[in-house]
């Protein structure tokens, strides 16, 4: 004689399983929200590694649109080189918050940054994802820490 399984087990293991996955997903992560965290990482990376290899025509084309209609290639070079000497040649960059906002579609990131010269600045990086892909809109120093 077969053993049927009772419909009342069925419908307990059906809603255990939904709540743990429920919990899941409440609990871990968003895997989009690492992705976005992971690619605006990479943009900051990608953008100072232009600069130190003083390739400032790929820098601009990690520029917003924004940026790029308020300064040509050779004052966005001019202001980076003479405003931002850290972020002009770095040595070493390090993440701290970022944070998404606006449905996704803006970001703003703390990255400490020490420059050749030793200083290491603390900046927020604007971010705006626009065709399909992440670009800086703007960077403010928030604080400059000289070497001791």
């Amino acid at each position: 004689m077969r053993h049927e399984p009772k419909k009342s087990f069925r419908c307990l293991s059906f809603f255990h399983l939904a709540l743990i996955l429920s919990l899941a997903f409440m609990i871990a992560p968003s895997a989009e929200g690492k992705t976005q965290t992971q690619e605006i990482q990479t943009l900051i990376r990608q953008q100072l590694e232009a600069f130190n290899e003083e390739d400032y025509f790929s820098a601009y084309q990690y520029a917003s649109r924004h940026i790029q209609s308020e300064f040509t290639l050779k004052e966005f070079e001019m202001m980076v080189r003479t405003g931002y000497p850290q972020i002009a040649k770095s040595k070493q960059s390090r993440f701290g918050d970022i944070e998404l906002f606006d449905e996704g579609r803006h970001a703003r990131a703390i990255v400490h940054v020490t420059g050749a010269d030793h200083v290491t600045i603390i900046t927020q990086y604007r971010l705006i994802y626009e065709d399909g892909a992440w670009r800086n809109n703007g960077v403010m120093i928030l604080d400059r820490n000289r070497p001791i």
